[in-house]
């Protein structure tokens, strides 16, 4: 009988066990401390979370899970994470915001009347486009979503470079730099 019970717990149990194990993907750490675990880098890892979602660390050294990309809000009544001021999952001429003081996200009347604009100093203007109310050669930044605060404004950072950058795709067999496409 102990011999059936060896056999049951390696062969069943210790192979699920190895296969959990390796199925997760995360940076070797020995440890998160308190001042690493704030700045919460992600992973992306693809099917691991659902759409709009990274992988973010816990409290714990193994312990990850999905949230939203920064600057995108989640969504309870469709359970997905959705980009902030765009109309995602509200009705055409609405956009998802975080009003001030709440917890959960609502749609509301988007004054600009189409996806990809936002009212900043009583005029519309196209999010994460170069130019508009923000000076892109003084430092102003692209005007877009503070993906810190969720509220509209000029964006300063590395992080928005890919917003000048052509939209274009590069073709097959080529690889897209800060310079364009290279074979």
């Amino acid at each position: 009988m102990l011999k059936l019970f060896m056999y049951l717990c390696c062969a069943v149990i210790l192979p699920y066990h190895v296969r959990l194990e390796s199925d997760l993907g995360f940076p070797e750490q020995e440890h998160l401390d308190i001042e690493r675990n704030k700045t919460r880098i992600p992973l992306y890892i693809p099917g691991k979370c659902q759409p709009n979602q990274l992988l973010y660390p816990g409290d714990q050294k193994t312990d990850w899970i999905c949230d939203c990309k920064p600057g995108y809000l989640y969504y309870a009544p469709m359970d997905g994470c959705y980009e902030a001021f765009r109309q995602g999952p509200c009705a055409i001429n609405e956009y998802l915001t975080l009003p001030s003081g709440e917890f959960n996200p609502k749609c509301t009347v988007n004054p600009c009347k189409t996806d990809g604009y936002a009212l900043y100093n009583n005029t519309c203007h196209q999010l994460n486009k170069p130019g508009g109310p923000c000076n892109l050669q003084k430092g102003d930044g692209v005007f877009g979503v503070d993906s810190s605060t969720l509220s509209l404004g000029c964006i300063k950072g590395a992080d928005r470079i890919s917003m000048i950058l052509p939209t274009n795709d590069c073709p097959p067999g080529s690889q897209r730099n800060r310079n364009g496409c290279k074979p």
